[in-house]
């Protein structure tokens, strides 16, 4: 016979252990994030059409619903800008 004994924890003290450890997981990945290179990300209008957005972390500047050919202008004079 096992006389084995797994003590039972309480939900509220693994919960609080979970929230821990996914705070301090997304701490990290957010410093392993950190960058110094210009984000861009796609958005669309209520037609339906491709805006572009995007935001400097060096200059803190941005751009938002531009078109792809006022974005590149934007990347680029950012570039010489530096």
């Amino acid at each position: 016979m096992n006389s084995s004994y797994w003590p039972i924890h309480s939900f509220s003290h693994t919960s609080g252990l979970v929230a821990q450890l996914g705070a301090l997981w997304n701490t990290m990945l957010t410093r392993l994030d950190a960058t110094t290179e210009p984000r861009v990300w796609k958005a669309t209008d209520s037609s339906g059409k491709t805006l572009w957005n995007a935001y400097d972390p060096i200059t803190r500047l941005a751009i938002d619903h531009a078109s792809a050919d006022e974005l590149r202008t934007w990347l680029e004079e950012l570039h010489y800008r530096n």
